[in-house]
């Protein structure tokens, strides 16, 4: 028996957490947990010393592994299973690339332009033959900001749903959509089409949002978007409120989330996610400086998440405790696409639009170098990420930003900064009981 590479032991007050970045098993431990870790540590383990069910307990956490299990090809393992399975196809469709927004961060350039007939019906055909393979199908409608071509979201939803039902296949959308355009129409619309809800993004109060936010015509929108929240939550459809984080606005989430709490009807069903604000490209460069690095966003990060919990909304999925990851995003899988107006396709969606990073077409997959990078870069076999004890609730942050590096080496993400801080946090819950069910 030997210790999993992926332990962390940590002292807080006079208790000793436990957690495995390969299970993300979490667990205030005693002296008899102690001694069966020093006990291996020094050779001495013997199984019929110590209590069956600790032993047992201890396994099953992924803190201690037999001695022939080699980690990191077991994660290899399921990374590639997950990888190269084509029976979940996704697809994120910016039907426009055009917006009524300019927000001051977005990377997207805004050409004008709606999906042809003819590249809708090449998108069915491409669908059509993913699904041969496929046991489901997810969609996320994007943008630009797709609502612009409404119409168009509509009339492919009914193609996919059809092509869905004709083979039995499980369907779920949603919308990331800036929801100025929302109307009755379109909350109706998005029940019909198993559109399961919406995330609109929020930056501030009144002022900030905005300020940040901005339309074309200069009009305020924040009164507009809490209505249209409201709207998703009382016909009982998800609404994600997302906050982009950057120096700027940072100290106005509190005002921004007492106005959540008594504006949003159904509150306590109200998502609340946060994101980081990053120059992905030269367009954005400009709001460099307002941004936070990885390893800042790390100390802001949990503090953003509390005042969440506090304020009794609850917590989108990219909640601050980690999980396991075989692989980091969608770039990572092959039957993971996203497609623009013109029918390219791209395997990140920071490259929408920008057909220097296309991988092709609807009419045509090419499997070259904007395709192969993509698909068979591998964390596990960069000696950075490899001897990190972090790298399965990790696996080697942000692709897109390694490639960007100067060195071209991965970029740690924000969990290789905060993790000691997230454990304290949830071992205060853990003191209190609030996860033993767990």
């Amino acid at each position: 028996m030997k210790l999993s590479r992926y332990n962390f032991l940590k002292r807080y007050e006079n208790a000793t957490v436990f957690f495995n970045a390969m299970t993300c098993a979490l667990a205030i431990v005693d002296e008899n947990f102690l001694c069966v870790l020093d006990d291996i540590k020094n050779n001495r383990y013997d199984e019929k010393q110590y209590d069956l069910q600790l032993v047992s307990d201890m396994k099953n956490s992924g803190c201690i592994v037999d001695d022939g299990v080699d980690e990191l090809e077991r994660l290899e393992f399921f990374r590639n299973l997950a990888k190269y399975d084509m029976t979940n196809f996704g697809l994120t469709i910016a039907p426009t690339l055009d917006c009524n927004f300019r927000c001051k961060y977005c990377f997207e350039t805004h050409p004008k332009g709606i999906m042809s007939a003819e590249i809708q019906a090449a998108l069915v055909k491409f669908v059509e033959q993913r699904l041969e393979v496929a046991k489901s199908f997810s969609v996320t409608w994007y943008g630009g900001e797709p609502l612009l071509a409404k119409d168009i979201i509509y009339s492919l939803s009914e193609k996919f749903l059809e092509i869905c039902a004709k083979k039995n296949l499980e369907y779920d959308a949603f919308i990331i959509t800036n929801a100025s355009l929302m109307d009755d129409a379109d909350i109706a619309a998005f029940k019909k089409y198993k559109i399961s809800g919406a995330q609109v993004t929020i930056d501030g109060p009144p002022e900030i949002h905005d300020k940040r936010r901005r339309s074309i015509k200069n009009e305020s929108t924040f009164d507009k978007l809490i209505d249209r929240v409201n709207a998703l939550l009382s016909n009982d459809l998800s609404a994600i409120v997302r906050i982009n984080i950057d120096k700027e606005n940072i100290g106005h989430v509190d005002e921004l989330l007492k106005i959540l709490r008594e504006r949003i009807d159904k509150y306590e069903n109200l998502k609340v996610d946060f994101g980081q604000v990053t120059a992905f490209t030269e367009i954005c460069r400009s709001i460099e400086s307002d941004c936070y690095g990885n390893e800042q966003f790390a100390d802001v990060m949990l503090p953003l998440y509390d005042k969440v919990e506090k304020a009794h909304f609850s917590v989108n999925k990219m909640s601050a405790y980690p999980s396991p990851r075989t692989n980091y995003c969608c770039v990572d899988y092959v039957s993971s696409f996203v497609v623009d107006n013109t029918g390219a396709l791209y395997k990140c969606w920071n490259h929408v639009g920008d057909l220097k990073k296309s991988c092709g077409n609807v009419a045509k997959l090419n499997l070259d170098e904007n395709y192969l990078s993509w698909i068979l870069n591998n964390p596990i076999r960069n000696e950075k990420c490899r001897d990190c004890n972090c790298l399965p609730i990790c696996m080697g942050g942000c692709p897109d930003a390694m490639k960007n590096s100067a060195d071209g080496q991965p970029i740690c993400g924000t969990i290789k900064y905060n993790l000691d801080k997230i454990l304290e946090y949830y071992y205060e819950q853990l003191k209190g009981g609030v996860l033993s069910e767990n």
